[in-house]
């Protein structure tokens, strides 16, 4: 008991640690589904602001204001679905069940499924998996690099980064290979739904036609110290994104720029 104990302290420290790390990023709960306000948000546009009432973020003066446009008939399955832009039948944070919807599986940081602001810290208490549901705000969590970088208008906010037409269909997570998922069938109130559920690899490996392979390191081996981006020393077209569990993915810049190490971030120019 007393190890379980001491288990789930360390694992709280390491967020409170993340949260320092990560400007905006918050606490949202433990092993219980959240939803944000706009003054968490700080971005226009369509929001769940619970799973029945679909609303929308105006900023006026200084102040985040929220309109509800839609309520929906959680009587006929409708939940609030963002991908969908209002109440739908689709399988989404809301839908099924927001109850602990996030399933641990392996430890590790993921990405939340169905909303991109969300992410979780998973830890192991015993026999017993703990998700720790964390909240970017006003921000997206990028998979890549582990932290709250991305602006709410990233590609992975505007449509879903899986695909579960089948059960057992399986594939890399976009912008982390380290991560998978498996889609698996659960009944939600009498239907059959299919919903992915999230692994990972173990450090230095990525999930490649089914199974966890060694990372290619043809290029060199790079040792990360901490999350972030990093210049590639060998070429300078080329950077390093190192996540929260310190697995580096070799990334290239667009043609016609270089990364730059001041502003970390790939800009016009020859090096």
């Amino acid at each position: 008991m007393l190890s379980s104990w001491i288990l789930v302290q360390v694992a709280l420290l390491v967020v409170v640690c993340l949260i320092k790390a990560s400007t905006g990023s918050h606490v949202l709960s433990v092993t219980q589904f959240q939803t944000s306000t706009c003054a968490d948000r700080q971005s226009p546009g369509i929001f769940c602001s619970d799973c029945n009432t679909v609303a929308v973020c105006v900023k006026i003066g200084t102040v985040w204001e929220t309109f509800w446009v839609e309520a929906c008939n959680t009587a006929e399955g409708m939940y609030c679905n963002e991908f969908e832009g209002g109440c739908s039948t689709t399988i989404g944070a809301c839908n099924p069940g927001g109850e602990g919807a996030f399933e641990c599986n392996t430890p590790g940081v993921f990405p939340d499924p169905f909303n991109c602001r969300l992410y979780h810290m998973c830890f192991q208490n015993g026999n017993n998996p703990v998700a720790i549901n964390m909240d970017c705000g006003g921000a997206a969590f990028s998979p890549a690099t582990g932290d709250c970088s991305l602006p709410l208008n990233d590609t992975i906010c505007m449509q879903p980064q899986f695909n579960c037409s089948i059960v057992g269909q399986m594939d890399a997570w976009p912008g982390n290979s380290n991560i998978y998922y498996i889609c698996a069938a659960e009944m939600v109130n009498g239907n059959r739904v299919l919903r992915p559920r999230l692994y990972r690899c173990p450090a230095n490996q990525m999930f490649q036609n089914g199974q966890c392979v060694q990372r290619d390191w043809s290029n060199g081996t790079y040792e990360c110290e901490r999350p972030g981006l990093f210049i590639d020393p060998s070429h300078c077209r080329y950077y390093y994104s190192c996540n929260a569990d310190l697995v580096a993915t070799r990334l290239p810049c667009p043609d016609g720029t270089y990364f730059n190490g001041n502003t970390l971030s790939c800009v016009l120019g020859d090096c």
